[in-house]
């Protein structure tokens, strides 16, 4: 029999219950949260292994040693051509496989320089290949249909060109005869015609597909937010969009619509195919990693059409538009409505305030051609864009007008009502009423440049238009910054600024005149504010001076002729204008007083000390800072 000092207590026994639970609660939770990942990534580590090892014992290495990307001339050497060539592009077809997987812009070029095209299509094997491909899928596998090996024949002599459509003809041995005409237009439109003539004594279903297909990310590749890069189009009544980042986690998107068109957009380039509109589709767009190497994945759009039935005997085929280009607006909205493609200029991304940036850039499109500088045309616009918005920042001018005018009253309330805040604030209040001051009309201006600014900004950013256009001397690139740079005197002394120092002579002419702005204005009342609106304008140039020229000027202009405007309604109200002589301020100050400059208590004060007095809120005792000499009391009853 145990004795009872060797019996467990019972709360001895709920302890080892509960640390035994627990125990098994941790233990579970360890071997599913961090042992089975961990073995499923071996696991997985281990069947990619095998897959490669597979792949290169069957290949007898061969695989791994086409996996090097080879130069893009040795490439086009390899397989028989036929070339194509307009006013607008160059390039050549591959007779093997029949895709177009050549083609560069001849009027547009990498740099300034002009020295290389700018290239939109390149082929298999190279680095960052980019290629457009169109056939025919089917059911029936016992049916042999063009592949990317097949050998392709060309009926006909001479290359492709406005003019000059080209054949090509294959026959799969089986009483099916395939053939493709292509035809180009003068910009960058092919229309590719398929047919295939039916000898097999039986119907034949197929379906036409187009896809094109890219290797990596490009070159040019920015990854901004301002603007989408990657797969686009425009399916169904949806603008179907997905970067490269979200289609790797997504694998594969897919939509149906009897309408549309897809493909792969960068800043300035297209590349995508427009279906037969009015039949139903299959859309995709699709990612096939790479095990090996992440930069050689696979990003590719796709559609497979409608069923086509080509009966015995007989023929049939399917018409596909496919376009690779610059991302011309008046260009894609003629391509829009001709092929009757929904919404093909949303190629170009406009963003939000599409209503406001479409029409700026019609506007100022429409002044490049007249006047012939771009420059000049953005001046004309910032004009014009000032004129319109001129009723509404007329009241802010004149709020600020009258601001300034009130400040000699302002100042006696300040004397008269001493630390009485509250008296003091309703006084202001009901002197600004009957003036007719409405402090916050000051915003209004700003409410109005921000969207009007960010418009401008996606014009200036995503259209081609802008894109190397001159204006005069150092600016040859209005979509770029401004070159040149304060700290080696613009260009005079003999070495370079780092990037983040390059403030050029139009952000330093814009800084001239928002300073210009912040003078005519009447300072605000608390003394926080009042610093950083010193601040402000140096701020602005500094931020401003990594954007694009264009811009630049833009804001420069509107600054210039916002000051302009300012004065001419000052003046018509009687208020003083100085920018530079403070003696001509105090002068005048001491007019609306009615006393004489020599008394006068502000006369020694530093001109921000001026505006304090006017405009300043009187610090209490408490906080012990300095605050202005009151002016003595008007003689004027009040």
């Amino acid at each position: 029999m145990l004795d009872q000092k060797d019996k467990m207590h019972p709360s001895d026994m709920r302890n080892l219950i509960i640390f035994a639970i627990v125990s098994i609660i941790l233990w579970t939770s360890f071997e599913i949260f961090v042992l089975e990942p961990k073995r499923q990534l071996v696991q997985q580590r281990q069947q990619v292994e095998k897959i490669l090892a597979e792949q290169d014992a069957k290949d007898g290495g061969a695989a791994r040693i086409a996996r090097e990307p080879k130069p893009r001339t040795e490439v086009l050497s390899e397989t028989s051509r036929i070339t194509f060539k307009n006013e607008e592009v160059k390039g050549t077809i591959n007779l093997t496989g029949g895709r177009i997987d050549d083609l560069s812009l001849k009027n547009y070029f990498d740099t300034l320089e002009k020295k290389n095209n700018v290239i939109i299509l390149t082929p298999r094997n190279t680095d960052r290949s980019r290629f457009m491909d169109i056939g025919w899928v089917g059911k029936d596998k016992s049916v042999v249909l063009p592949d990317s090996e097949t050998k392709w024949s060309v009926s006909g002599a001479g290359e492709l060109s406005p003019e000059n459509p080209i054949t090509l003809r294959w026959s799969n041995g089986q009483g099916l005869t395939f053939e493709r005409i292509y035809s180009l237009d003068e910009h960058y439109l092919f229309t590719i015609e398929q047919n295939v003539i039916n000898n097999t004594g039986k119907d034949i279903e197929l379906h036409p597909y187009s896809l094109i297909t890219q290797t990596g990310i490009p070159k040019g590749y920015q990854g901004q937010w301002i603007m989408h890069e990657g797969l686009t189009g425009f399916v169904g009544n949806e603008l179907l969009q997905s970067s490269y980042s979200n289609l790797e986690d997504e694998k594969k998107i897919e939509k149906t619509a009897d309408q549309g068109w897809a493909g792969i957009t960068d800043k300035y380039w297209l590349t995508g195919f427009m279906p037969p509109q009015g039949q139903m589709a299959k859309y995709r767009y699709v990612y096939a990693p790479d095990l090996r190497d992440k930069s050689k994945s696979k990003y590719q759009v796709d559609y497979t059409g409608a069923a086509v039935t080509i009966q015995a005997g007989q023929s049939a085929g399917a018409t596909s538009h496919m376009f690779a280009g610059a991302k011309e607006v008046l260009l894609l909205d003629e391509y829009q409505e001709k092929l009757q493609v929904p919404n093909l200029n949303l190629a170009v991304d406009f963003g939000w305030f599409w209503f406001m940036t479409q029409p700026f850039f019609y506007i100022l499109h429409w002044l490049h051609q007249m006047i012939g500088n771009m420059g000049i045309a953005i001046i004309l616009l910032t004009i014009l864009i000032r004129s319109l918005v001129f009723p509404l920042t007329n009241t802010s001018y004149r709020s600020f007008a009258k601001m300034k005018k009130v400040s000699p009253q302002i100042m006696e309330l300040r004397e008269q009502y001493g630390d009485d805040k509250q008296k003091l604030q309703q006084a202001i209040v009901e002197l600004y009423s009957r003036e007719g001051v409405n402090p916050m009309a000051g915003c209004l201006p700003i409410l109005i440049q921000i969207p009007i600014f960010f418009s401008l900004y996606k014009v200036f950013f995503v259209t081609i238009e802008m894109r190397h256009a001159p204006f005069f001397g150092w600016i040859q690139d209005l979509s770029a910054p401004d070159p040149t740079s304060v700290f080696n005197l613009f260009g005079l002394l003999p070495y370079d600024v780092p990037d983040i120092l390059m403030i050029g002579v139009w952000p330093c002419l814009m800084l001239l005149g928002t300073l210009l702005q912040k003078k005519l204005n009447p300072p605000p009342q608390d003394k926080l504010q009042r610093d950083m609106m010193n601040i402000f304008p140096f701020f602005i140039a500094f931020i401003m001076s990594g954007f694009a020229s264009g811009l630049v000027i833009y804001w420069t202009f509107s600054a210039y002729i916002g000051v302009i405007q300012q004065m001419i309604i000052m003046k018509s109200l009687d208020v003083p204008i100085y920018l530079f002589d403070k003696s001509a301020a105090e002068k005048r100050l001491d007019e609306q007083l009615n006393k004489g400059p020599d008394v006068h208590p502000l006369a020694e004060m530093a001109e921000e000390d001026v505006e304090d007095a006017m405009f300043g809120e009187h610090e209490d005792a408490e906080t012990k800072e300095i605050t202005p000499p009151k002016p003595k009391k008007s003689k004027k009853k009040k």
